[in-house]
């Protein structure tokens, strides 16, 4: 299915394209950080390894992919190359990706990645990393009996690369997980947090400052009077 023109995926391919150029992206890096993320079925008659699965998963998504059927269609129409690049000896089957994916923890992949995106986006000597926070609703992860999916997400300002990111529960909101996505970041001393007005508050900057060793840049509106003036 090709993508939309309101999509990032071209955009998303191009950045990959030029990181790959300069030989800042490793490929062998990324299936390790793949391997280490837990498999969530038993391992009696497992044929393909969690690593096959989610490197087969991350290429389809990324080339447009948007259901388990076109993530396996993908693999299978995949040349000889791709799939030695991702080493995949044997091309999984549609319910073998479909289980997987849904039996996995979301958390432990967010984590594996972002970690591994933490790494690849580290600044040059001197300069300082710039972190935004902020809130997003998933774009058609919503339906008639469930509500959408709200996501806090923290950023690299530079590379625009997600750093880690948390489910904000439809039972509460993004503030309280405000720590919860910033504990999960290494390499947070020294560096300026951003966020927007939701998360001016006394507590997210005393963790920040006291806990962390960063520094925050949070915007301050006029319905906290004192603080504004």
């Amino acid at each position: 299915m090709p993508a939309s023109s309101s999509s990032l995926i071209p955009s998303a391919l191009a950045h990959l394209a030029t990181a790959a150029e300069s030989n800042t992206v490793s490929g062998a890096g990324v299936l390790a950080v793949l391997a280490r993320v837990p498999d969530p079925r038993k391992r009696r008659g497992v044929r393909h390894s969690i690593t096959t699965v989610l490197a087969v998963a991350a290429c389809a998504v990324l080339a447009g992919c948007r259901s388990f059927t076109a993530i396996s269609e993908w693999a299978a129409n995949a040349s000889e190359q791709v799939l030695a690049a991702l080493q995949v000896h044997t091309v999984p089957s549609e319910s073998c990706i479909r289980r997987t994916l849904q039996r996995l923890d979301g958390d432990e992949l967010d984590t594996a990645i972002g970690q591994w995106a933490t790494a690849r986006t580290e600044p040059a000597v001197g300069r300082r990393r710039a972190i935004a926070v902020d809130g997003k609703t998933v774009r058609g992860s919503g339906s008639e009996v469930a509500d959408a999916r709200h996501l806090l997400a923290a950023i690299d300002h530079c590379a625009g690369v997600v750093l880690g990111q948390v489910d904000v529960c439809s039972k509460t909101n993004e503030i309280p997980m405000f720590s919860q996505l910033i504990e999960h970041l290494d390499d947070v001393e020294g560096a300026v947090i951003t966020a927007d007005a939701l998360h001016a508050q006394k507590a997210h900057a005393d963790y920040l400052v006291l806990e962390r060793e960063a520094d925050y840049l949070l915007s301050v509106k006029a319905n906290q009077p004192t603080l504004h003036n």
